[in-house]
Formats: structure tokens, sequence, C-alpha cells
């Protein structure tokens, strides 16, 4: 029978080479986390108040299951890390579940999980504790390999002057998404950029992206133009603009992105650009009461 209890410090080395080894499988595949474990377990070390919100268990001495959240004080919603369990153990998750319900943090209203498609463990579980489907999602990536196929594309980057004009455009095409317009502006830093189209002075597009050099990958987080703009290119100049951006780091190897599989334009026009699709997944959250 599987011991179950808290993470312990010096185990966040195991327990994110755990987490890499499962979600590198497609049937054990989780959105929110890595596959690389040297950057799960910096993720967890510094992101995560992991003590408190990281549960394992362990059977003879061996790591056969995890389980943890990664809480949003703001939003008052955690993203579920797993659950991750060897197949011939998966009986400990319904155990690591309740243990995690009593430790979440009493403003956290609701949790979310992010399974792969072909998880069926987790979409058994997702349905079993009565989580709500909200989307299925697309992960769609874009190799170095590729780059030789854009063209060049001016962008400049976001200056004060236009702070205000793209926090407005971001919360009017993402409302309620997990940065706002503003939270964007206050991570701005050498690794994470928003770049943007002007015409006569006014911000008609932007995009948000954070590269990570440290682990050779980068993403794609948002990008939005304005409405009657659409369909003149704008979307494409900016996406061409900010991955050809994000390579002058030559550790990057690749830039992900994620979108609604039911965004028929956006799949279309990020594929022309030359971008592949690597997963698709579904979304669930559900309230705590």
């Amino acid at each position: 029978m599987a011991t179950i209890s808290f993470m312990q410090e010096n185990k966040l080395e195991a327990v994110a080479n755990f987490i890499a080894e499962m979600n590198n499988k497609e049937s054990f595949h989780i959105g929110y986390c890595g596959r690389d474990s040297t950057e799960i377990k910096q993720y967890i070390k510094e992101e995560i108040p992991y003590n408190t919100s990281f549960i394992t268990a362990y059977d003879g001495g061996k790591l056969v299951g995890v389980l943890g959240f990664d809480p949003d004080i703001d939003s008052g919603n955690a993203e579920i890390w797993g659950p991750f369990a060897l197949a011939n153990h998966w009986n400990t998750v319904d155990e690591m579940w309740e243990k995690m319900i009593e430790i979440l943090p009493k403003n956290i209203s609701s949790v979310s999980l992010f399974p792969n498609k072909m998880n069926k463990h987790v979409l058994e579980f997702a349905q079993k504790y009565q989580f709500n489907k909200e989307s299925e999602e697309a992960i769609l990536v874009f190799d170095r390999s590729n780059s030789h196929l854009l063209q060049e594309a001016s962008l400049e980057e976001l200056t004060p002057k236009f702070y205000d004009a793209m926090e407005q455009l971001h919360d009017k095409t993402f409302p309620g998404t997990y940065y706002s317009g503003r939270q964007i502006i206050e991570r701005l830093d050498e690794y994470k950029k928003v770049f943007i189209r002007k015409e006569n002075e006014e911000l008609i597009g932007y995009i948000y992206v954070e590269a990570e050099p440290e682990f050779g990958d980068a993403s794609i987080e948002f990008f939005g133009v304005l409405e009657d703009k659409r369909g003149l290119g704008i979307g494409g100049q900016l996406l061409k603009g900010a991955i050809r951006w994000l390579f002058t780091f030559e550790a990057i190897d690749s830039i992900t992105l994620c979108v609604n599989v039911n965004n028929d334009n956006a799949i279309r026009l990020y594929q022309k650009v030359g971008f592949n699709l690597q997963d698709e997944l579904c979304f669930f959250k559900k309230r705590i009461l």
C-alpha cells in the first residue's frame, strides 16, 4: 500500500524527474507541466509553495504518484499538476486528491485541469469528480529549422506611450484570461516583450512573447489586432517579427503557442507561418465550495 505525504524538499529533484518522465508520454501528459526535468524543478522551486501544495505517493521507497497545484491568489484559481501516477498505482490518485482538497488555500475557489486528449486516466478522473469541460486546445510548435521560411517583418517594441491602448486591446480580445493587459506590462523585461504595429500613430496590433533561453524554448502568449484591421496580414507580420526576435537567442530551438481548436482562422494563420501541431488538450474547471 502506498504512503501518501507532503513532498519533502530533498525529494524535489526526484519529483521533477518523475513528472518529466510521465509528461513525455501522451497517455500521461498534462499541459501545465513541462517536459524537461531541470525546467520543472526550477519552476516548482521558484514559483510554487511546494512544501504545502504537492502530494507524493511512495510504495516501498519508490515514487509512484504526484499531485500538486499552482495557486493564483488574484484569480482564485489553482492549476492542477497531474494527477500523475504509474498505471499500476492509479488507485493512489483518489487519496492524493482528497488530501490536496484539504490543503487548498481558502481563497482558492476553483481548480483547473489541462490533460492531453490521449490521457484517458485524467479524462476519467475529470468526469468522476465532475469537472466542467471548458474548451479543447491545440499546442503548436515552430522549430528553428523552419526559420528560413520567415520574411522580414518590421515591429516596434511597446513604449509607455502605447500602454493604455495595448491594455485596452488585450483586455477586450482576451477578457478574463490568465494575464490582464496591466499584468503583461508589469511582467516586461529583457526576456518578456510586447511588440506592436502602428498606423498613423495609433496602435493597431500587439503580440506578447516570452523567451526562455536557459531551456532552449519560447512561447507566443497573446496577440491581437483591432477588429477593423483584421484580414490585412497584420497578424502574420506580428507573428513573423516576434519569431525572428525570439530566435535571436541562439539557445532557443522552438517556440510554442496554445489556441482553441475551434479557432480555425488562427490555426490556419499559425500553420501558414510555419507552426506544426504538437498536442491536443482539454481544459477543465471545477468550483470548490
